[in-house]
């Protein structure tokens, strides 16, 4: 079975970091946004493109792929948005 530890703590009211073995990534946990660090929907896409790519890598000595690029797109709706449709109900 494999096992996976990931330690994340706040810096101050402008980021986070993610620690793990002997790397780190900046979390964009400020309210108001951060442009050099990851947010959680942006992490979390993160997350799945590297999942597909390493699963390509697994495919490579077979299929011979050169490159490879996944690109991952989301959007959320506001809870103003979510309350005006009636799905704060749900």
């Amino acid at each position: 079975m494999l096992e996976y530890n990931v330690t994340a703590k706040r810096i101050d009211a402008h980021g986070s970091v993610a620690l793990c073995k002997n790397a780190e990534v900046a979390l964009d946990t400020d309210v108001n946004g951060r442009p050099d660090a990851f947010n959680p929907a942006e992490l979390f896409l993160a997350a799945l493109a590297a999942c597909m790519i390493k699963g390509i890598e697994r495919a490579i000595p077979i299929a011979e792929v050169r490159s490879a690029q996944c690109r991952g797109e989301a959007s959320r709706r506001s809870a103003e948005q979510s309350a005006e449709d009636g799905l704060d109900r749900l």
